[in-house]
């Protein structure tokens, strides 16, 4: 029915030359920007560069990390910039992060966000600001972290999650969401980054202890929703916060997330309700899921879970693939897909080939960048990229 009347109006207007629109469905706009072929800098690659070299040294080895990125067919690069309530970038809100200079806390020598933004530009790369929003320390050691760092004046308050995995900011409470929300503004504002990206860490447990004051709270408050939607919810509005701010001061930066591969898991475990964001207007911009599988895995099959990925996805949709796994054993990927990526130099190369040949993918990010050895893995990357029909 639905059919017929679009085409009833596409008849008037073309028989009488009216201008005519469609019905709006509340989604996020596609962009039609250039078809991505990134390549993620995780903290410790990053770390490399910064530890123990000055800035002007610093500066040389990344122009020459980003100009041979670009030589090789790259367009984007994704620099981890917020790994762990820590920064490599002058931060009004979060300090100078351990893995930049030593010690989290000490003085920031020079900015690295900024001359890597300075470079990335000069090689014609696009540069995205990754950032863990939720995640505070591995450990649970307080100790470790400095005393400027948020987490340690808010320890005895339910701002802040203890659990097993370490430490991390409480999603339930608007203060957290709000420095997460400052801290992505002050680089938007400062610094000349194209997108930026929030990498998987949202809840860190599903125990029902972890923010139990949070929640007891809620429902006090008249809250009737159950734990599992409440907690959707706290995660959903910190994104939804994030990406209003980012377009508050430069629409022209994208925002998106990177999400584990399983939906399913995301929504279940993580309290990510990635279906809504990819659907639904005023949330992100792209969604880039990881799929870190070969073609041969028997519980997430590349090209069918590739497929779910589309039809779900009413957004900007790449594609993270995993050259980490080059030369190794695919350790939970099932007797027919164990030995996969140790018996094939190509797995990667074929998946970026598959993935051109798609509408619906609008690029693909590899990771990562210290995967990116010499070796026929890399070289077959290289040469799918530069000859694949994108």
């Amino acid at each position: 029915m639905y059919k017929k009347i679009i085409l009833s109006i596409l008849m008037t207007a073309l028989l009488t030359g009216c201008s005519f629109s469609l019905p709006h469905e509340n989604k996020p706009e596609k962009t039609t920007e250039e078809y991505v072929k990134a390549v993620w800098v995780t903290y410790y690659e990053l770390s490399g560069f910064t530890q123990d070299n000055t800035e002007q040294e610093f500066k040389k080895q990344i122009n020459k990390a980003f100009k041979d990125l670009k030589s090789k067919g790259f367009n984007r690069v994704t620099v981890q910039v917020r790994p762990y309530a820590d920064a490599f970038y002058k931060s009004k809100y979060f300090p100078v992060s351990a893995y930049c200079f030593k010690k989290q806390g000490n003085e920031l020598i020079y900015d690295p966000l900024e001359i890597m933004t300075a470079s990335a530009h000069k090689y014609n790369l696009s540069i995205e600001a990754w950032i863990n929003p939720y995640r505070v320390s591995a450990s649970t050691d307080f100790s470790q972290l400095s005393a400027d760092n948020k987490a340690v004046e808010w320890k005895d308050t339910d701002k802040v999650i203890v659990c097993d995995s370490g430490i991390y900011f409480n999603p339930a409470s608007s203060e957290v969401t709000k420095l997460i929300s400052d801290g992505v503004k002050e680089i938007a504002e400062n610094y000349e980054v194209d997108s930026i990206c929030f990498d998987d860490y949202f809840y860190p447990d599903t125990d029902t202890a972890i923010d139990k004051a949070s929640y007891s709270a809620y429902k006090k408050s008249g809250g009737e929703k159950q734990l599992a939607d409440w907690r959707r919810d706290n995660v959903s509005n910190m994104i939804k916060t994030v990406y209003n701010t980012i377009k508050k001061v430069n629409e022209n930066i994208t925002f998106g997330v990177s999400p584990a591969s399983n939906a399913d898991n995301d929504y279940e475990s993580l309290y990510a309700d990635v279906g809504k964001w990819c659907t639904e207007a005023g949330y992100i911009d792209y969604i880039c899921p990881q799929i870190y599988f070969g073609f041969q895995n028997e519980s997430q099959p590349f090209m069918k879970t590739t497929k779910s990925w589309i039809q779900m996805a009413d957004c900007t949709l790449y594609v993270s693939l995993p050259l980490y796994k080059a030369g190794k054993e695919d350790e939970f990927a099932g007797e027919r897909g164990i030995n996969e990526f140790l018996d094939n130099n190509n797995i990667i190369s074929r998946q970026v080939i598959y993935l051109s040949k798609l509408s619906e993918v609008k690029g693909y990010y590899i990771f990562s960048y210290s995967s990116l050895k010499e070796n026929d893995e890399t070289n077959n990357l290289y040469s799918a990229m530069q000859n694949s029909s994108q």
